[in-house]
């Protein structure tokens, strides 16, 4: 028997939460003339104009990916530095429905699970053929996740691996489209135990950084429909039937574990700067919001220019509530421009912007192949506020 698995399929699935929130609020550039007119319509009401779009998006996110090629992964596995070459783009499709819908008539909310199908656009970009060779996830991130099991444990995890992937190398070679989009075949005929016990992980979708395929079920939400004293159009009120996450150390009342915003399609009209632009995304479990960065015009309209990052030790030390996203902190803290996702994924990974831009210095010296520049690698949202579209 054989599985068919994406094995980083996790990486496709952070770029979407990273950057899935920049394409919706372009649906209701159809409704900038009433909204300026009359911003309470903006609401998730059953008939209402907003909700038509919301619940069915009639466009997909277009996005490029650009992965890092390992080029002298034998040196690596010397103790070398790693050398890297960017490959790209692989043009994507991001594709958002919602489904099993359900309101919420005494709380004027509604609850609904959101799905994410990704197509992949050869005609965009490159084929999807091409060889990428990066470090095996799914054999460092089992190996990794059991170290601090018993030995015994460890070393059928060990046998299971060795069975199953028949390793040469701790990297992986294989064309883009099997790794991120298509899948891999892992061979799942074994009688061993250890292997026949790693199997049922992959086939019950327990395996860190594995996932079984595409359309894939981001969580069950329950959001507010419309303005209210205690809420705002869109703002999360429970995910997965939970009204706050429990994924964070609590540390003198930190907001790590809170929901914070919308779910990232839908944002109210006339926000102000100091409200941020606040949305929860499932496959980081935390809510973020991109830095403010002034006022601008966009076609002579209001808007507001924010910028993305990752935070920095200064930011850790100006924003208190924020320390549970540190493993110790002071001592123990994400390295400056760096997201640990280890809490999040259960494997450990470590997300920043492209090629470490804003991150600390000391991880660029660390390969080669990077080159961060703020023209190819920031990220830059211009908010036009009154229709409340990225633009």
């Amino acid at each position: 028997m054989y599985l068919k698995v994406i094995i980083v399929s996790f990486v496709v699935l952070l770029l979407g939460a990273l950057i899935g929130f920049l394409a919706f609020p372009m649906l209701f550039k159809e409704l900038v003339k009433r909204v300026r007119q009359f911003p309470q319509s903006v609401n998730l009401k059953p008939g209402s104009e907003t909700r038509q779009l919301w619940e069915k998006m009639p466009f997909p996110l277009t996005f490029k990916i650009y992965v890092f090629n390992v080029t002298n992964a034998q040196d690596i596995e010397m103790g070398g530095k790693p050398k890297l070459q960017e490959v790209g783009p692989f043009v994507y499709d991001e594709w958002k429905d919602k489904y099993e819908l359900m309101d919420i008539e005494a709380e004027n909310a509604i609850s609904f699970n959101m799905r994410n199908t990704f197509q992949t656009r050869a005609d965009l970009g490159l084929s999807g053929e091409e060889l990428i060779t990066m470090p095996h996830p799914l054999l460092q991130f089992m190996t990794i996740a059991n170290l601090e099991q018993p030995a015994e444990t460890l070393a059928t995890v060990a046998l299971g691996l060795d069975i199953i992937f028949k390793p040469q190398s701790a990297f992986i070679t294989a064309k883009f489209k099997d790794l991120f989009y298509a899948g891999i075949d892992i061979n799942c005929d074994q009688e061993h135990a250890a292997a026949q016990a790693i199997c049922q992980q992959f086939q019950a979708g327990a395996v860190p950084g594995a996932l079984p395929g595409n359309h894939t079920n981001a969580g069950r939400f329950k959001v507010s429909r419309s303005r209210s004293r205690q809420s705002s159009v869109g703002r999360v009120l429970a995910f997965n039937e939970a009204k706050q996450l429990h994924i964070w150390p609590e540390l003198n009342n930190t907001s790590c574990n809170r929901l914070r915003g919308t779910d990232g399609t839908i944002f109210a009209p006339l926000m102000r700067p100091e409200q941020g632009l606040w949305s929860y995304s499932p496959q980081l479990c935390r809510s973020l919001t991109p830095q403010w960065m002034g006022r601008t015009k966009y076609n002579r309209l209001p808007a507001q220019r924010y910028e993305l990052n990752f935070g920095s030790a200064r930011f850790f030390q100006t924003e208190p509530d924020l320390h549970c996203y540190c493993t110790d902190y002071p001592d123990n803290c994400p390295a400056d421009g760096t997201m640990d996702l280890v809490r999040c994924s259960g494997t450990p990974l470590m997300a920043s912007l492209p090629h470490f831009y804003q991150a600390d210095q000391k991880l660029l010296a660390e390969v080669e192949g990077v080159q961060p520049t703020a023209a190819k690698h920031a990220s830059i949202l211009i908010f036009e506020q009154v229709s409340i579209s990225f633009v």
